[in-house]
């Protein structure tokens, strides 16, 4: 086959493979704050298992139940192994991310893993940031804001 042939039979085959398209996602996952803290000497050692739900405000996602699994050690000059996973959704429809606190002071940054259901396929990035605490329909909860981009494979 000549190249002109071949390139313009890539083309056709370009234009009819559907594309999924990455979308800007900006979550809130709220939660009671399940944590425990071991001080060491020189650092300390943090768990944690909240379970809460995520609000969506930007993005292709159900609102849901949301978990939060985590732990590590943090030492005095901001530096730590602080990590965990988050699983969003019910049901058939979930995804996951692996979560890095971050260090001096930066956001904590988060990788989705894997997704099933409408998720299947799922593939993302970003960043979040936790705030110490709000008051959610009078009770106190963490909240963290969760900003970045995600693509879902067409079905």
């Amino acid at each position: 086959m000549n190249r002109h042939l071949a390139a313009m039979v890539s083309i056709g085959i370009l234009q009819v493979t559907p594309v999924a398209a990455q979308q800007a996602i900006e979550l809130n996952n709220i939660y009671p704050l399940n944590e425990e803290r071991f001080q060491l000497p020189d650092s300390i050692y943090f768990m944690q298992d909240n379970l809460g739900f995520f609000e969506v405000i930007a993005g292709p996602f159900e609102e849901g139940p949301a978990r939060c699994v985590g732990g590590g050690f943090g030492q005095q000059d901001g530096m730590n192994s602080i990590e965990g996973i988050c699983l969003f959704g019910e049901g058939e429809d979930t995804f996951t991310m692996t979560w890095k606190a971050g260090e001096r002071g930066r956001a904590n940054s988060w990788i989705i893993v894997s997704g099933t259901g409408r998720y299947d396929g799922i593939t993302g990035e970003g960043i979040a940031t936790t705030g110490v605490s709000v008051m959610y329909n009078a009770q106190p909860r963490r909240k963290s804001h969760i900003i970045g981009t995600v693509v879902i494979p067409d079905p």
